[in-house]
């Protein structure tokens, strides 16, 4: 996706990823948790994936509003480009025997939470690289448009595949 130049052209992605989630997850709703749906993952699984990572837009979303650090939601000494399989591994491991129903509004918390702190942080700020030190030089427009890309690019394709081959094997969602 291209780079939001605007606060409304954020909070509108936070919103349409959200609502595209929602779709999918209305499509699959009662698929939520098929075993081995996705490699050894359920489609719950999947959306817990999604939702851990978002906790972290939120912690940082929320850490530039406060002018605060950003704690990440699994153990700090992970780093987010070297230990990515270990933090999927950390995610996956808290959320794999939740209910569906306890996934579903944990993801609905961390957009409530994304989108709160995206709107309370000034506009000038979110396109400032120099805003906040520990994003080393990106702005913290770079946090919404990372969790876009997150969802779009490595994980819509592949549920709207999975139902599709649902749906193709004549199975209703």
């Amino acid at each position: 996706m291209e780079p939001r130049q605007t606060k409304a052209q954020l909070l509108d992605t936070v919103r349409t990823t959200r609502a595209d989630l929602e779709r999918l997850i209305a499509a699959g709703e009662d698929r939520l948790e098929e075993p081995n749906a996705f490699g050894p993952w359920t489609f719950a699984d999947v959306i817990a994936h999604l939702t851990g990572w978002r906790w972290l837009s939120v912690a940082r979303m929320e850490a530039a509003r406060d002018s605060t650090v950003p704690v990440p939601p699994w153990p700090s000494h992970l780093d987010l480009d070297e230990d990515v399989d270990e933090i999927n591994e950390v995610i996956y491991a808290a959320n794999r025997d939740r209910a569906a129903a306890e996934v579903l509004h944990d993801s609905r918390e961390s957009f409530d939470r994304l989108e709160a702190a995206l709107a309370a942080i000034p506009e000038d700020d979110l396109f400032d690289p120099t805003r906040v030190p520990w994003l080393n030089g990106r702005p913290l427009a770079a946090v919404i448009d990372g969790m876009a890309n997150h969802f779009y690019e490595e994980h819509a394709p592949d549920i709207r595949a999975w139902l599709d081959g649902a749906l193709a094997e004549g199975r209703t969602s």
